[in-house]
């Protein structure tokens, strides 16, 4: 698996871990999770339409 690191306003990584936390899980894991939903709703080709932004 490959790792990405991001830097975050504390306000924002704070919000993060407290919704993980709610889920009782890690902020790292929350994270991951959402990337790959993300990931995952990605359109095939990068052709010009509606998703066309996420997919450049």
């Amino acid at each position: 698996m490959a790792e990405v690191r991001v830097e975050l306003p504390d306000d924002v990584a704070e919000e993060i871990a407290r919704r993980a936390a709610a889920l009782g899980t890690t902020a790292a894991e929350w994270v991951s999770a959402m990337v790959q939903d993300v990931a995952a709703d990605l359109p095939e080709e990068t052709g010009e339409g509606p998703d066309s932004w996420i997919a450049r």
